[in-house]
């Protein structure tokens, strides 16, 4: 196995090492979040990039800001003690007292709460007044979250009251529930009960609670699917969707504009043979892009009744978006004819992000040396955000499908290139599992921006 990596990693771009970055490398490290612009500032200071790190601090720069979760506590790691905390500190403070419901100032009031926590009684103080100077209603708390971190079951106690008040003038109100405030930081439990204790001489709180009490008698009627088997669970998920999505309903919806394109992936998935059959005759006579590109789209995840000539013209029409959605309807099939348009397409000068999914033709066409020719087509490109994103997940897919370490430098190229934090670690996960992982890049992980990351790296050498 040692050996098959060894003949993935020699590409152009030198390996990521602890050195001094330049200023344009330190920029795109910490937008992606890799652990590279840790170590730099660990080992240089902020000396020429506390503009960047200031910036970052003020604007949630994640990829996928739900799914990747926090960065605030990984931010507060760059000038935490430094000379320039201060400036950081009056910096995030103004901002997050303008700030609103969005990513960027659920960032700042989390490192003001941090800033707080770690005894600056500023900070602190600023985050009480934006927080409780809120006019509360039955939009989200701005800041639950940070003020509770920062003051605990108090803090939980003041915003149901205060939620309570709402839900006094409208017992309707949609208002944060318990869960949402909790979110493990309390045992749910314990904070329900100090709830109910306070409940008894607080009317606002009682309201509060007896909302809580009814959401919970409701959710105890509903049917408890727990600890059904994943199989039946999902038999059944897929017949209820089937019931309201018969093929009819699933050609007149193609036909639709602005309909997403999640139903007809889900159609696929659960269809018979004869349903997909007729979604390919719609095919063959379907000549708006947009339907082609949503009929095609049922067989994302499912493989064509056969390799059609309509399909064969789909993959070179003039949209990339339909030109994708049929490679990845071919991708599904072993075939010579697949393989070809694998390697012809890769081998294209014009190939670029406009057309990534191409390279799911190879997950189930791949033969030995094929990695060479994915990786120059990947690093021919200069890409970086969506662009960047769309090769990547495309590179992952081909990387699980064939699952051999002779695909180190493809997985290397996407820990590099992809600012998706989530990615990054699919990827780490795979080179493990190959026995390829670099050292520079599992040093970089242990300072990675993903917790999860960081957790991957516990224990490796």
């Amino acid at each position: 196995m040692a050996d098959a990596c060894s003949t993935t990693v020699n590409h152009p771009e030198p390996p990521i090492q602890s050195i001094k970055l330049s200023r344009n490398a330190f920029a795109v490290a910490l937008r992606h979040g890799r652990g590279a612009a840790v170590m730099h500032v660990q080992e240089h200071g902020l000396d020429g990039v506390e503009d960047l790190v200031l910036a970052a601090c003020l604007e949630n720069q994640c990829y996928d800001r739900q799914c990747e979760g926090s960065r605030a506590a990984w931010m507060f790691g760059f000038y935490e003690g430094t000379p320039a905390y201060g400036r950081f500190a009056e910096a995030i403070l103004a901002a997050m007292s303008q700030s609103t419901d969005d990513y960027d100032g659920d960032q700042q009031r989390e490192l003001a709460s941090l800033m707080g926590r770690d005894g600056d009684l500023e900070a602190a103080a600023a985050l009480r007044a934006h927080v409780w100077g809120q006019t509360f209603s039955a939009d989200r708390v701005l800041g639950a979250g940070a003020i509770r971190d920062l003051d605990g079951l108090p803090a939980i106690v003041e915003i149901a009251r205060r939620l309570g008040k709402v839900l006094q003038q409208d017992s309707g109100a949609w208002v944060d529930t318990l869960d949402y405030l909790v979110n493990d930081t309390f045992p749910f439990d314990d904070v329900f009960a100090e709830l109910k204790r306070v409940a008894t001489g607080d009317a606002a709180v009682a309201s509060y609670v007896g909302k809580e009490e009814a959401e919970r008698i409701a959710s105890n009627n509903r049917p408890d699917w727990s600890n059904e088997d994943p199989a039946a669970s999902a038999k059944r998920r897929g017949e209820e969707f089937m019931r309201k999505n018969p093929v009819d309903a699933i050609l007149a919806a193609s036909s639709r504009k602005s309909l997403g394109r999640g139903q007809f992936m889900q159609f696929g998935r659960w269809a018979s043979e004869e349903d997909l059959n007729r979604i390919l005759d719609r095919l063959r006579v379907e000549n708006e892009p947009e339907a082609c590109e949503k009929l095609l789209c049922v067989f994302r995840k499912r493989p064509l009744p056969c390799l059609d000539d309509r399909v064969w013209a789909l993959a070179s029409h003039s949209s990339a978006d339909v030109r994708n959605a049929a490679a990845v309807a071919l991708s599904h099939t072993s075939d010579p004819r697949v393989r070809k348009l694998a390697l012809e397409r890769l081998n294209d000068p014009g190939f670029s992000s406009d057309y990534s999914e191409e390279l799911d033709l190879f997950k189930n066409n791949y033969q030995p040396g094929d990695e060479t020719l994915i990786l120059a087509a990947l690093e021919r490109q200069t890409v970086d955000g969506d662009e960047a994103h769309y090769l990547a997940s495309s590179a992952i897919g081909v990387c699980r499908s064939v699952d051999s370490p002779v695909l180190a430098g493809v997985a290397e190229w996407v820990y590099r290139t992809n600012p998706c934090g989530i990615c990054r670690q699919q990827v780490v996960e795979k080179l493990q599992e190959w026995g390829c992982l670099p050292p520079h890049i599992a040093a970089e992980c242990r300072h990675d921006a993903l917790e999860d990351l960081r957790k991957l790296m516990q224990g490796q050498s």
